[in-house]
C-alpha cells in the first residue's frame, strides 16, 4: 500500500476516534415572549382613590307626571382591598377580581316642590354611599413588563339617604337605606415593580339602574322619588403576588 493511503487512513481513523468521544450538549431555545414579570396566580392588595356620583331623582304625585327633576352629586374618598387570579399566555392575561370599598361619597340638595302643592314647604335630602363592591372578570395585553387591560361585571351599593321636610307648622323626617346591584365596566394599567409586587391604577363606571321611593310628609301629599344613579371611581392599587 503506498504511503500517502497509509496516510489518510490514519487520519480518518483519528476523525471517527475523536467523534466518538464528544458529548452532546443540548441547545436551549428562548421562549418566543420572554417574560420579565409572570402575572399567573393569586393576588391581593390594597387601593385608595376618589369617587363621584350622580344621583338623578325625578319627583312626582303619583298618577301625575313628575314635576320636578334634580340631580344630586356624591364626592369623596374610598378605600379598600381586592383580591384575584391571572391566567397568562403568552402576551395575553385573563383574569377574575373582586373587591370591597369604604366610601365617603354623600352629597345633599334641596327638594323642589310647586307651590300649589307644597306650599311653605321646606325640603332637604342627603344621600351618602358608605360602601360597594364589585366581582369582574378581566382581560389584557402584557410586553415588557407592563399589563394594559379592560374589566367589567358585578356591582353592588349601599345607599342611604335621610329626608327633613317642613310645612304648615308640622315637620317630618325619614330615612331609608338600601343596597342595589348594578354592573361596571373600565379600564387599568399595571405594572410589575418585582418579583412579586405590582402596581396600578384604574377606572370604573358603575350603573345601578332605577328606582322608586316614597316620601310621606304630614299634611302634604305623598311623593313619589324615581331614583337613577351612577358611579365613577379612580384608583391607585398595589399587589402582592402568591
Amino acid at each position: 500500500m503506498r504511503p500517502s493511503m497509509i496516510a489518510v487512513l490514519m487520519f480518518a481513523a483519528a476523525g471517527v476516534a475523536d467523534a466518538a468521544d464528544l458529548t452532546y450538549v443540548p441547545v436551549k431555545v428562548p421562549p418566543p415572549y420572554p417574560r420579565l414579570y409572570d402575572w399567573t396566580g393569586f393576588y391581593a392588595g390594597a387601593n385608595l382613590g376618589g369617587g363621584w356620583s350622580i344621583a338623578t331623582s325625578d319627583y312626582s304625585v303619583l298618577p301625575a307626571s313628575p314635576f320636578a327633576s334634580v340631580d344630586n352629586s356624591l364626592r369623596g374618598a374610598i378605600g379598600g382591598g381586592q383580591a384575584g387570579y391571572n391566567w397568562q399566555s403568552g402576551v395575553m392575561v385573563l383574569g377574575v377580581e373582586t373587591d370591597f370599598q369604604a366610601s365617603g361619597m354623600k352629597g345633599s340638595l334641596n327638594a323642589p316642590c310647586p307651590p300649589a302643592l307644597c306650599s311653605g314647604l321646606a325640603a332637604t335630602f342627603n344621600e351618602k354611599v358608605p360602601w360597594f363592591g364589585t366581582v369582574r372578570a378581566r382581560a389584557g395585553y402584557t410586553a415588557d413588563g407592563w399589563l394594559l387591560y379592560v374589566t367589567g361585571g358585578y356591582a353592588y351599593a349601599r345607599f342611604e339617604t335621610s329626608a327633613f321636610a317642613s310645612a304648615g307648622g308640622a315637620s317630618a323626617s325619614a330615612s331609608i337605606a338600601e343596597t342595589r346591584s348594578g354592573w361596571t365596566a373600565g379600564v387599568g394599567i399595571e405594572v410589575g415593580l418585582a418579583r412579586n409586587w405590582s402596581a396600578r391604577l384604574e377606572y370604573l363606571f358603575l350603573d345601578f339602574g332605577t328606582h322608586d321611593r316614597t316620601w310621606v310628609v304630614p299634611t302634604v301629599a305623598t311623593v313619589n322619588d324615581a331614583t337613577s344613579v351612577s358611579a365613577n371611581v379612580a384608583r391607585a392599587a398595589v399587589n402582592y403576588r402568591f
